[in-house]
């Protein structure tokens, strides 16, 4: 063996920290984009965001363009505050009143209370008694159903306030509930010598009750998805349209350059030069970002033609890789494209990843997609006859016949446990 020194030239892919962030900037989602681009322009002080009125993150400036009462939040009250609103006037003494803040202090979102009356006397050292006198108001109290610690004393709860009172409701909730809910009513039926259809009576009640009855009182924000790209038709052609109108523009400050600028030293002159080509970068690397998404839903209405023309039905098996040889680039560019986009669609919203779907074998040529078998198998559950349920193979049994899809008995049941349905035993109904 002998050690030499040897210079090879060779040709390979450096991931730069611009083509690092070109491919982050490719993937976000709308929300972590407008993150990024505040992000950025904090950064950057030569770069301003022209927000869109919509998305106007400065209250000031839309509180101008409205008047009077448009300008008033609304206000809600918090659980906690609206229970301890019902307390005002009632004779409490000093310890139940310590106990029933605690207790109020201890629900959790959904109104319910895991401490146990032992746990709460120990920790406030007060006799259980008060403790126990102190949830029992705290259970009186609205809304019905607070300070439970299950959801079968939730329920209980509510039943109890209910005008009508339902004996056999009550005795289910309180003895029976853990069959009653795998719906196992033939043994309830028995035990308290009744007829199924009296059980589908309280079934039916209970459904009314709020199971959560803390979360009237929660004042979440609500995240409303908006679509990335808009697809509509005219006079038989299709339109691809980014929605720009959700991502803020982003501006050079010019103003502040000629300030900074005036004092012409070099180490000034370096910096607005770096910070100009970081802005012109972030500029180049969300027009790539706008062309490749809509470069993509243009492939995929020409993939997806009979979605779009007829609807969601006679969507086509189809993988990202046959997308990837379309358009000339890797595939992992394109799941990168779809993650977290949207589509509004003339059948709604959808996330463009969902028009990739894996086939399932036919009696003809062309296979028929997983996302359409599951939409089949939805509306075939949702027409049934609820007295007499379809079993997953009368379900399989019809795909075949009507529809010509070949798929077993448990993919069926694969499918409609994705789809969050009960199998048929589940969903029988008692007349």
């Amino acid at each position: 063996m002998e050690a030499r020194l040897v210079q090879q030239q060779e040709v390979k892919l450096a991931l730069t920290k611009e083509l690092t962030q070109a491919i982050e900037l490719l993937q976000y989602s709308m929300l972590e984009l407008q993150t990024f681009l505040h992000e950025q322009a904090l950064e950057n002080p030569f770069i301003e965001l022209k927000e869109k009125p919509f998305f106007s993150h400065h209250p000031r400036e839309s509180a101008k363009k409205l008047g009077g009462i448009e300008n008033v939040s609304a206000f809600k009250k918090t659980l906690a505050e609206h229970l301890l609103s019902q307390l005002i006037g009632m004779k409490l003494s000093s310890e139940e009143r310590r106990v029933l803040d605690y207790l109020i202090a201890s629900l959790d979102e959904n109104g319910y209370l895991h401490a146990s009356c032992q746990e709460v006397a120990d920790r406030l050292h007060v006799r259980m008694p008060i403790v126990e006198r102190a949830l029992a108001l705290l259970q009186s109290l609205e809304p019905a159903g607070v300070g439970a610690q299950n959801l079968r004393q939730c329920l209980y709860l509510q039943l109890i306030r209910l005008r009508e009172r339902n004996e056999l409701a009550e005795t289910i909730v309180t003895h029976y509930f853990d069959s009653f809910i795998q719906k196992d009513w033939k043994l309830i039926a028995k035990q308290l010598h009744v007829d199924l259809h009296q059980i589908q009576q309280a079934w039916d009640l209970i459904r009314t009750l709020h199971p959560k009855p803390g979360s009237l009182y929660n004042d979440h924000e609500m995240n409303y998805i908006v679509p990335d790209v808009i697809v509509t038709c005219h006079e038989g052609s299709w339109n691809v349209v980014m929605n720009d109108d959700i991502v803020p523009e982003l501006v050079w400050n010019e103003s502040y350059e000629k300030k900074i600028t005036r004092f012409c030293d070099e180490q000034t002159t370096k910096y607005v030069k770096e910070k100009h080509h970081q802005f012109q970068w972030i500029r180049r690397c969300l027009e790539q970002r706008k062309e490749m998404i809509k470069q993509v839903m243009l492939q995929l209405i020409e993939k997806q033609k009979d979605y779009f023309e007829k609807g969601p039905l006679y969507i086509k098996p189809l993988t990202m890789r046959e997308i990837a040889e379309a358009l000339n680039v890797h595939e992992s560019t394109i799941s990168r494209t779809v993650r977290n986009k949207y589509v509004q669609t003339p059948y709604g919203l959808v996330e463009m990843r969902q028009f990739f779907t894996s086939g399932v074998a036919t009696s003809f040529e062309e296979d028929a997609s997983q996302t359409k078998v599951k939409a089949i198998i939805q509306q075939l559950i949702a027409e049934e006859d609820a007295l007499k349920p379809l079993s997953d193979q009368k379900i399989a049994q019809v795909l075949n016949e009507r529809y010509n899809v070949q798929i077993a008995r448990r993919t069926v049941a694969k499918y409609r446990e994705q789809l969050n349905i009960p199998p048929a035993a589940k969903r029988k109904r008692y007349a």
